[in-house]
């Protein structure tokens, strides 16, 4: 009896070991984690709601390759974007998740009038597809048309509508 409290005692820690090891097998990564990476924009529209105004195509008037969304699993988004012949410029974001939908919130109000830069309100909600390399979502909200495009948009700064926005992950990781 002797020896099998010592084989029990000497066990013990080998079954600690297994256990602890082997715990985290049956639970998914965090959505933070599953969501990391750099997404570059597909969709960047303003459908203004009064039908005599232009939708507002955001996308065509950025520099792709200076233009996306970096995520990170610390629950931090840098949003990155650059007009045409302006120089590039960064919001800094809080980036949330579960496992539909994710949400970016600005960390403050000079990263909120960065965003309406780019006509997207201080915090959004975007929906997770199921393969998790895309974002899409669609936003209410008020814009300023004429900071946009003063000369399309002239006397435009309050105008409601639907942002349109879409996300994939960029597969060159």
């Amino acid at each position: 009896m002797f020896s099998c409290s010592r084989c029990t005692l000497l066990a013990l820690p080998f079954l600690v070991a297994a256990f602890a090891s082997g715990c985290d097998t049956g639970n998914p990564s965090s959505p933070l984690d599953q969501l990391e990476g750099v997404y570059a924009f597909t969709e960047l529209r303003f459908d203004p709601t009064a039908q005599a105004i232009d939708d507002a195509d955001v996308l065509a008037m950025l520099v792709e390759a200076s233009t996306n969304v970096e995520v990170f699993g610390s629950g931090r988004a840098l949003v990155r974007f650059k007009y045409e012949n302006e120089p590039s410029d960064l919001a800094d974001a809080d980036f949330s998740a579960t496992g539909t939908t994710a949400r970016l919130t600005a960390r403050s109000e000079d990263d909120a009038a960065r965003l309406a830069q780019i006509l997207m309100p201080g915090t959004v909600i975007l929906n997770i597809s199921q393969d998790g390399q895309r974002l899409t979502g669609s936003v209410a909200n008020t814009v300023n048309l004429q900071a946009f495009d003063p000369t399309v948009y002239q006397g435009l700064t309050q105008v409601q509508g639907t942002l349109y926005i879409g996300l994939a992950r960029d597969v060159e990781e």
